[in-house]
């Protein structure tokens, strides 16, 4: 068994040194091998060239760019189908990865063999504002907040075929971070022409191959895998704000599945026990940042 790791960048190069760093700090697994890949999907060649004089211990690729993050993510897909690998995790260039997710990974293959697409929620975070889960001041004046979650066991009352939030929502946001992949759900494109959302956008069109069962998704509620951060203000959401593609969006996810059934709720669930607790996770979190 074999995951692919593939690590996007546009321009942080601060923040892809610490994701290459995650990643080499992976805990040891012999379930499944692991191969990553640095994927610059950028318009600047002075950003590739510095990327390229860090000498990274990883591959780097640089691929075809329009500026916008759909097709970047798609670049990504392209070459894990190319790749003798059984299954991708494609992560952004400035977020970063917990020490166990390799471990955790293969947990939930091992487990479940025929997965697809498995989408993480809830995601710890780093904001510059209060956030979800555990919550706690880090930064080198306090000036961020961490949220961290310390169990799997997320119970929601609503689970079940219906109506999503983002239907009626005016400001919708991503229900799950997707974080594996098998080939059969790669060959789903994700939309290289809207500029922000199109993550979001993308969980949609596999939740409509799920529904005809063309695909096997799952959630996990396992926190101990991937760590978003939000204290940036230089990234590719701020270059194309969230707002202004919201109908875009919102149009595109609804072409794809029927407002009654539109839910993610509908999902199977994960709940797998978390390989490093919450005060852990926050110690890490803390030393990061």
């Amino acid at each position: 068994m074999k995951l692919l790791i593939a690590l996007l960048t546009h321009h942080n190069l601060p923040s892809l040194k610490r994701l290459v760093k995650s990643v080499e700090n992976q805990y040891p697994e012999s379930y499944i091998d692991t191969e990553a890949v640095i994927v610059v999907n950028s318009l600047s060649d002075e950003y590739y060239q510095s990327v390229l004089n860090e000498k990274f211990s990883f591959k780097v690729v640089r691929t075809d760019s329009n500026g916008k993050p759909g097709k970047g993510k798609n670049s990504c897909r392209d070459l894990f189908l190319k790749s003798n690998a059984d299954f991708m995790s494609q992560i952004d260039g400035d977020d970063l990865l917990y020490p166990t997710f390799v471990k955790s990974i293969a947990q939930h293959i091992q487990h479940y063999p025929n997965i697809d697409v498995l989408g993480c929620y809830p995601s710890d975070l780093v904001s510059k504002e209060k956030v979800g889960g555990y919550s706690f001041r880090c930064g080198p004046n306090d000036e961020y907040w961490g949220g961290v979650w310390g169990v799997s066991l997320i119970k929601k009352p609503d689970h079940g075929i219906g109506q999503a939030h983002w239907v009626d929502d005016p400001h919708p946001c991503s229900y799950d971070r997707i974080l594996l992949q098998s080939k059969s759900s790669a060959l789903i494109r994700m939309d290289e022409d809207i500029p922000n959302g199109e993550d979001h956008l993308y969980s949609i069109q596999l939740l409509a191959q799920h529904q005809k069962r063309n695909l096997r998704y799952f959630i996990t509620m396992s926190s101990d895998l991937y760590v978003t951060d939000r204290t940036f203000t230089n990234t590719i959401q701020f270059e194309f704000p969230f707002e202004p593609h919201i109908e875009e969006m919102k149009r595109k996810m609804l072409m794809h599945v029927s407002p009654w059934r539109s839910s993610q709720e509908e999902l199977p669930v994960i709940f797998n026990d978390l390989l490093i607790g919450q005060a852990e996770k926050a110690e890490i979190l803390k030393k990061i940042f």
